[in-house]
């Protein structure tokens, strides 16, 4: 008798691939540089990056800027996209970056938000990373 992942990959086909999505939360507290890190499962192609700010960061800063990169500051995969403002930012991966061979010898993914201008700003930006994985 096959296993429920038997059976579902059968339905897939060989060489499908399961589609999940990962967030990693940065709150942002003043005039600083937040990061976090994304642990890059083995095998993944990276579909998409999206920016979820689900209310307006406090303190008017000037901006609030994004970026994402295989290495810390780095913004090889999305190059610094304002999200002060509430809302929902679908980011452009940058044209450079291969979204199917570029993670294979990656194991960190890099998130960064730096905060300038205004004062005492304060909230929290959601980065959604939307990646397929191999169906094991």
């Amino acid at each position: 008798m096959a296993t429920e992942q038997q059976y579902l990959n059968s339905l897939r086909g060989v060489g499908s691939r399961a589609v999940a999505v990962q967030n990693v939360a940065l709150t942002v507290a003043g005039n600083t540089t937040v990061a976090g890190t994304y642990t890059v499962p083995p095998g993944i192609w990276l579909e998409s990056v999206t920016i979820e700010t689900p209310t307006a960061i406090s303190g008017t800063p000037t901006s609030c800027l994004v970026r994402v990169g295989s290495t810390l500051h780095g913004q090889e995969i999305v190059a610094d996209v304002d999200a002060k403002s509430q809302g929902h930012i679908a980011s452009t991966i940058v044209a450079a970056f291969d979204k199917i061979a570029a993670l294979a010898a990656a194991s960190t993914i890099f998130i960064e938000v730096t905060t300038s201008g205004g004062t005492s700003s304060a909230g929290t930006i959601n980065t959604l990373v939307r990646y397929a994985a191999p169906v094991v």
